[in-house]
């Protein structure tokens, strides 16, 4: 169903005489979700006398402009959102107000495919990327009416500041521009560093490094990491190989193709795993419950830049998790979710007590447990994540506490963020099998041992947002003086619309390489963050300005 944007339909080619000499140049370097959404705000923030002087230029590789790498509609339907599509809406910008049904994600797939049109969904990510590429052609059609704009498939190889403005050198031609957008994932979807001496692939893009070709059936791998990108590799391998699960008694039932490999061992440095995210048939909290510890983190914006990460903000959270479980008829304290959280975060796990901590989630998710401490952390932690963003973001704490918040943060990525219930359900199935095993962390010392054990290596870590790509643009800017990295969260640092600073001057930076500085770089939620909104009313004032 999905129909790709060529450059014809595009109407990217335009005659010399309709440019205008006194236009506003705009760079968009990376055209996935981020850069969609400087587009779409750039048409609603900008008066429409402006938009005229507009010049604007996308660079981006791939044919589906909205959606990126991340959400390509041609990859495999096996590969499954970790996020409802009832919260999936990308014409929804302000928290506080819905927008029209038929534009959601929920609208979209009932005239799409209707039979996945149902809250609680978790969709392939490639039918949301079907989605934001349909987007991508509504602002395209509605800007091209009033501003002059280009697509221009392929990588920056150099950008440079010169004078007021920035150069741009695409390997073809090199474009002075007035403004200049990177979304970070135009550098691409890259593993996290190793030592030399070991031999791992990536395994992304999944198609071609998860191949038959490259991982023959029967093989056995050896695969680093235990969380999102594990789970998917692992299912690519096994249901993406024509591999069935079919529904059992409790957990689903795993009937082998004979085309998967005869073992995957996964390792990681904990062992702690991902927990199932709540379905719908979990009792639903009611809102106002959440509102009180809402205005308790709110107070204390005042105190940003001095705030303390357990006493002001981890504290709020779980005496917020204690009184949900005290709200289902519990007897619950905080100091016991405390302990629990330091029995859970202190040691690592070996394969049963992770085993246990994944099946215990995914009965709770599905309403065959009463829920339980690790569920009522997880969805304090969700739910008030909008008021610990704000005020964790743009150095809101001090110095000494960014460590605690740091380790915190990285259990409750595990514990609040994990994949939807049923995923959890096939990895334990093939954990049942036996296809799926936990290893320790092989030591250096034995690397070459380890390596005769298995067929394949494979990493299933994604770089650090702090890993920038070696030579890659957002590195060479670090180099160059350009792009200030943040000491103590060694994040880029940004202002609240995006600028990274007065020494560089309309260039403004999108997405994960300002994680730490700006917390919560969730592609998809327009709410979480004004970043693009306040760059594009930047950009109106500059246009004003400049007239």
């Amino acid at each position: 169903m999905m129909s790709t944007l060529s450059t014809d339909r595009l109407d990217v080619v335009h005659s010399s005489s309709q440019r205008d000499v006194h236009s506003f140049r705009i760079a968009i370097i990376g055209c996935g979700p981020r850069g969609l959404q400087c587009l779409e705000a750039i048409f609603r923030r900008v008066e429409v006398s402006q938009l005229k002087r507009l010049h604007i230029i996308i660079f981006e590789p791939t044919d589906t402009l909205g959606a990126g790498r991340i959400y390509d509609p041609s990859q495999s339907h096996v590969l499954k959102m970790n996020l409802a599509i009832q919260y999936l809406d990308f014409w929804r910008t302000d928290k506080d107000k819905q927008t029209c049904r038929s534009m959601s994600m929920v609208g979209w797939l009932s005239q799409h495919y209707p039979d996945m049109a149902m809250s609680d969904q978790f969709v392939p990510r490639a039918i949301v990327g079907e989605y934001l590429h349909d987007c991508f052609k509504t602002v395209w059609k509605s800007l091209k009416q009033y501003a002059f704009i280009e697509w221009k498939r392929g990588i920056v190889q150099d950008l440079r500041q010169a004078d007021q403005s920035w150069i741009i050198d695409d390997g073809l031609t090199a474009e002075r521009f007035d403004h200049v957008v990177v979304t970070t994932g135009h550098e691409g979807i890259r593993a996290s560093r190793i030592s030399d001496r070991v031999r791992e692939e990536f395994v992304f893009p999944v198609e071609t490094q998860l191949s038959r070709d490259r991982v023959s059936p029967g093989t056995k791998i050896l695969l680093r990491g235990f969380g999102l990108t594990a789970i998917d590799a692992i299912l690519m391998l096994t249901e993406g190989r024509e591999g069935k699960f079919v529904e059992g008694s409790h957990l689903p039932v795993y009937v082998k193709s004979l085309q998967e490999p005869s073992r995957i061992d996964i390792y990681s440095r904990s062992g702690r795993p991902m927990l199932a995210k709540p379905t719908a048939k979990m009792e639903p909290i009611q809102s106002d419950f959440w509102q009180p510890f809402k205005a308790d983190l709110d107070g204390k914006l005042l105190r940003h830049g001095h705030l303390q990460f357990q006493e002001d903000i981890w504290f709020v959270v779980i005496e917020a998790a204690a009184a949900l479980l005290n709200e289902s008829g519990q007897s619950v304290t905080a100091e016991q979710v405390q302990a629990w959280y330091q029995g859970w975060s202190r040691y690592e796990m070996n394969f049963a007590a992770s085993r246990r901590a994944m099946l215990q989630s995914y009965d709770v998710a599905n309403g065959h447990r009463p829920k339980d401490i690790p569920f009522a952390l997880g969805e304090t932690w969700r739910k008030l994540y909008p008021e610990i963003v704000g005020l964790i973001s743009h150095g809101g704490l001090k110095i000494e506490s960014w460590s605690y918040y740091q380790t915190t943060q990285r259990e409750m990525e595990r514990i609040a963020f994990g994949p939807p219930a049923f995923n959890v359900g096939k990895l334990l199935a093939l954990m049942r099998t036996g296809i799926v095993r936990y290893c320790k962390v092989p030591q250096q010392s034995n690397q070459d041992n380890q390596c005769d054990l298995y067929d394949v290596r494979l990493n299933a870590v994604l770089a650090a947002p702090q890993e920038f790509q070696s030579r890659g643009l957002l590195s060479n800017l670090i180099a160059a003086g350009v792009v200030q990295i943040e000491k103590t969260t060694n994040a880029i640092r940004i202002n609240r619309d995006g600028g990274v600073g007065p020494h560089a001057s309309g260039l403004s930076v999108f997405g994960r390489a300002t994680e730490g500085w700006v917390v919560g770089n969730d592609t998809l939620s327009r709410t979480l963050h004004q970043h693009v909104d306040n760059w594009a009313e930047t950009i109106a004032a500059e246009l004003v300005k400049t007239a």
